[in-house]
């Protein structure tokens, strides 16, 4: 992977990343477009900006860029979103960024990192990022902590409200993953690697009595990440944030539309009539109080103040599309295994037919000496496999031993002699053995063999390797017919080659 995705620039890394379908959605592509790894590299490193590959100096360590665009699309950001996104173990900062730039201004980021040097690196980082790129100017809330992210107050401050999104940077156990878990919102996604395997987990939209339920999980890769680091021991709160007139453009819709109709109605008259009128007078409650007291009201509120509850029938609408959207992705899945499968077997095809003709060569060329056989053997095993792998897998093997154990039998009754036969006789045999080869194996189909046939083919087989032997160093009388000649050759090299005993 990482060979195939890195690049001479960020665009090129960006093209390969997409091309190889590391990254599939454009505001993933567009977030790792607008955000250049460089600024994010040591410098000692920066010959290693743009390669698919981790890079490590000191305390600083970034992870290779196919390992951050898998993370980012399994968190599913959607652009221009308010939401709150934390990155425990926030290192560099390069992932902090890119996911700013997909959520874009109003999202607010937090990041903990343990090592006070990485985070004067991720602050310098983050901003040269802004002072050379437009989008980065836009982004005014990425907040870096000191603290260590295993230690972090869950009932207090912004961990108390919890977080939209959660990325852990580092390999935390199971237990700790727990105390992420809670940190997180209804309907919230936590994507970090969980001893080796890199795990993402949805919180439902709605509470569930049981927890399994609440929580569902999915492993998304194998990985092999550093552990998050325990030491020093750094007691960390996020402070909440505190709304305010000029924050207010940060929060979500839903509190922005709220704050709007409460200060329009505290400056409204206290008796308001009603059409139709169930009553006589419907009281404006906010204009019991002043605007300035509900100024100092809105101070405590946090951001899911206003927040509707989701009704059960559109909770059901949800999960309905969620489970769409999942069997799409199984399908789409099952049908890329099929295609690899039928790649595979078309392959395998391939190579069973090659072994089958070098299995044909090779019972022709069996009358040398043990030694050469044994050279020709190996040769075959490492030409068909590869490696030295037994070729007993290919039935090779079996049928050497056979061959030694009747040759023995019978004895060396001639001497190997230089082959004269030229070139058209040698096609015109293997063209025979190829096609004795095809009405073999339509044979092996239709019929099965019963262990009196066994019995047969073995001292059939026997006779005419000893034919096959004799005819090995042997030339054809004058005076006898040029096609019986060949007929017998092809005859003999056919027998050997339809011997029952050797299962392919």
């Amino acid at each position: 992977m990482a060979w195939r995705s890195s690049g001479t620039t960020n665009d090129e890394m960006v093209d390969n990343l997409k091309r190889f379908r590391v990254i599939t959605s454009a505001p993933v592509e567009a977030g790792f477009r607008n955000v250049d790894r460089k600024y994010f590299v040591p410098k000692s490193q920066f010959d290693l900006a743009h390669k698919d590959q981790p890079v490590k100096d000191g305390n600083v360590h970034l992870s290779a860029p196919h390992m951050y665009g898998s993370v980012l699309e399994a968190l599913e950001l959607q652009k221009d979103s308010a939401i709150v996104f934390l990155n425990a173990g926030s290192g560099s900062g390069y992932l902090t960024c890119i996911a700013a730039s997909i959520l874009g201004p109003r999202s607010i980021h937090f990041g903990v990192e343990v090592h006070s040097d990485v985070i004067h690196h991720s602050k310098a980082a983050i901003a040269a990022w802004k002072r050379a790129h437009p989008e980065g100017q836009k982004i005014q809330h990425i907040h870096m902590i000191h603290g260590n992210a295993l230690e972090l107050q869950t009932d207090k401050g912004e961990c108390a409200l919890g977080f939209d999104r959660i990325y852990v940077g580092a390999a935390i156990e199971a237990d700790h993953l727990t105390m992420f878990k809670k940190m997180l919102k209804p309907g919230g996604i936590l994507v970090g690697p969980v001893d080796d395997e890199l795990v993402k987990v949805v919180r439902s939209q709605r509470p569930v009595a049981n927890e399994a339920d609440e929580f569902s999980s999915q492993v998304i890769s194998a990985v092999r990440f550093a552990p998050l680091v325990a030491s020093p021991s750094l007691k960390t709160v996020i402070p909440a944030r505190i709304w305010s007139p000029e924050e207010h453009m940060f929060y979500p819709d839903s509190f922005r539309a709220a704050c709007k109709q409460v200060l329009l109605c505290s400056n409204a008259k206290k008796d308001q009539p009603t059409e139709p009128q169930p009553v006589p007078i419907n009281v404006n409650a906010a204009s019991l109080l002043p605007r300035a007291l509900w100024m100092e009201v809105l101070s405590y509120t946090h951001r899911d103040w206003f927040e509707t509850p989701q009704s059960e029938v559109e909770f059901l609408r949800r999960r309905l599309a969620e489970e769409k959207a999942n069997t799409e992705r199984a399908n789409l899945a099952r049908i890329e295994a099929e295609r690899r499968l039928r790649a595979t077997e078309k392959e395998r095809d391939v190579y069973r037919v090659l072994a089958r003709r070098w299995k044909t060569r090779l019972q022709a060329s069996s009358g040398v000496g043990a030694d050469d056989t044994e050279t020709i053997e190996e040769a075959a095993s490492a030409m068909l496999l590869a490696s030295r792998e037994p070729v007993s897998l290919l039935g090779l093997g079996n049928m050497f031993r056979r061959f030694r154990a009747r040759a023995s039998s019978v004895g060396r009754r001639e001497e190997s002699e230089n082959d004269s036969q030229d070139d058209d006789d040698e096609d015109e045999t293997f063209g025979d053995v190829d096609r004795m080869e095809e009405e073999q194996n339509s044979e092996d189909d239709m019929s099965e063999d019963t262990d009196s046939e066994e019995d047969e083919l073995a001292e059939e087989g026997s006779d005419s390797f000893s034919m096959a032997s004799s005819h090995q160093g042997s030339t054809v009388d004058a005076t006898e017919p040029h096609g019986k000649a060949r007929r017998s050759e092809s005859r003999t090299v056919a027998t050997v080659s339809l011997s029952s005993e050797d299962d392919f």
